[in-house]
């Protein structure tokens, strides 16, 4: 029992160790932490500096959302269409768009595509929170800038095979459904792109990404069809 108890300590420190080190490798336990809340990434606060730096851009069409809308070459897509802007941030969530929203209205947009969610499903806020915010996002840009269009599109899917997920389809299809209702209650535009990007299981498509959450090129072109005749 002592010579047990002796190697499970043994064991145990050399466990502690590793990961001390491991973390520390990464930049210490603060911006652990750090990149654990806003994502793989952890520049959360730079890029919204950035965003916050740059000068007014009156009558923008706004992508607005976390990393699904970050990774997306909105300007470059959508090439002949003025004032383009991203306002994705990896990691991001309701409340984030929330509070981001000031320096979106600075812009005075004509439209807003918004996409946001499904890392408030990752840290298991519950649907209705997630909907009370999203309908006080909604609130909010209609009441400040009420002759632009804000269009509302579906989160995407997942596919936890290919990686481990903490929320799954289910999740998604349940928010989505609130999401719908607000679409509804609100006389706006919805775009569901989540079915676009499915495969026969219901899971997102192979064809569509590698990580299982992330588009690739093809699936950006997807998005950008269901999308494009807003921007006529």
């Amino acid at each position: 029992m002592k010579r047990f108890l002796i190697f499970s300590l043994i064991i145990n420190v050399l466990l502690i160790s590793g990961i001390s080190y491991s973390v520390n490798r990464m930049g210490g336990w603060r911006y652990a932490f750090y990149r654990l809340r806003y994502g793989e990434s952890g520049m959360y606060a730079h890029r919204k500096s950035l965003f916050e730096r740059m000068p007014d851009r009156p009558g923008a069409v706004v992508f607005l959302g976390d990393s699904q809308i970050e990774q997306g070459e909105w300007q470059e897509m959508f090439y002949d269409v003025p004032n383009v802007l991203n306002r994705g941030i990896n990691g991001d969530n309701v409340d984030g768009v929330w509070e981001r929203l000031n320096e979106i209205m600075r812009h005075k947009p004509v439209k807003i595509f918004l996409l946001v969610g499904v890392n408030d499903l990752f840290w298991e806020k519950p649907i209705p929170d997630i909907e009370t915010r999203y309908r006080e996002i909604v609130q909010r840009i209609r009441r400040e800038q009420p002759d632009a269009q804000l269009i509302l599109l579906s989160i995407l899917p997942l596919n936890r095979k290919i990686r481990s997920l903490p929320a799954d389809n289910a999740a998604v299809q349940a928010l989505n459904a609130r999401i719908v209702q607000i679409a509804h209650d609100y006389a706006m535009p919805y775009v569901n792109l989540y079915d676009q990007l499915t495969d026969a299981a219901g899971n997102l498509s192979t064809q569509f990404t590698t990580d299982g959450i992330h588009l690739n090129g093809l699936g950006y072109l997807v998005w950008k069809k269901q999308v494009e005749e807003y921007l006529k």
